[in-house]
C-alpha cells in the first residue's frame, strides 16, 4: 500500500510536467505543400481586373511559397508568381510579376486552423520591366485579392483523427513563429 501511495505521489509530481502536450509544429514545407496543391482546389487563383477595352489585366497566381520566421520580426514571408495578360488600348502584353509579401500567422482555436493574416506587399517586379508603371495600378487590387484568400482559407487545418492534433485543437492556446516552422502551444492543465 505504501508503494502504491509513493507511486501515486510520484505520478502526481511528474504528470503535470508532461501534460503540457508536446507542441505541434507546422513546417515551412507543410505550408508550402498546401499552397502548391490544396489552395487552388478551394479557391480560383485567377481573375480579371480593369475596364474592358480601356485597360485590363487577366492574371493567374502560381508558385506560392513561404519562408517562416527567417527575420527578427518572426513573420511568414510569402512569395509567388503572377502570370498575366495586360491589355491596354487594344494591345496585349504578356507580363510576369514576382511578388513578395509578409504576413502574421493566426491560429483559430474553434476551427483548429492556421491562417496567414495582415498581408503586406513588400516588393514586386515585372518582366519585362517596361510594363512596371502600367501594372502599378493593379497591384493594390491583386494584393487585396490575395489577402482575402489567405484571410479566409487556412494554410493548415488540424486533423482531429490524429490524437496529437486533436489535443492541440481542443487545448490550443497560442502560436510561436520560429525559424522554419510555426509551433502551436498547448497547455492541458
Amino acid at each position: 500500500m505504501k508503494l502504491l501511495h509513493k507511486l501515486s505521489l510520484l505520478f502526481l509530481i511528474i504528470f503535470p510536467m508532461t501534460t503540457q502536450a508536446s507542441p505541434l509544429s507546422i513546417s515551412e514545407q507543410e505550408i508550402n505543400q498546401y499552397l502548391a496543391t490544396r489552395l487552388a482546389e478551394k479557391v480560383p487563383l485567377q481573375d480579371s481586373l480593369g475596364v474592358p477595352r480601356l485597360f485590363q489585366l487577366d492574371y493567374k497566381l502560381s508558385d506560392l511559397y513561404t519562408k517562416v520566421g527567417q527575420t527578427d520580426e518572426k513573420v511568414v514571408d510569402i512569395s509567388g508568381i503572377i502570370d498575366s495578360l495586360l491589355q491596354i488600348k487594344g494591345k496585349e502584353y504578356q507580363v510576369k510579376l514576382n511578388i513578395n509579401m509578409d504576413t502574421l500567422p493566426f491560429y483559430d482555436m474553434e476551427k483548429g486552423a492556421l491562417f496567414l493574416k495582415n498581408v503586406r506587399l513588400k516588393n514586386w517586379n515585372a518582366t519585362p520591366e517596361k510594363y512596371q508603371n502600367e501594372l502599378q495600378v493593379f497591384l493594390p487590387i491583386i494584393a487585396d485579392g490575395l489577402t482575402n484568400i489567405l484571410n479566409s482559407h487556412p494554410v493548415y487545418t488540424l486533423d482531429e483523427r490524429k490524437t496529437k492534433e486533436s489535443l492541440v485543437k481542443k487545448f490550443g492556446k497560442h502560436i510561436i513563429v520560429e525559424k522554419g516552422h510555426i509551433r502551436l502551444e498547448t497547455n492541458i492543465f
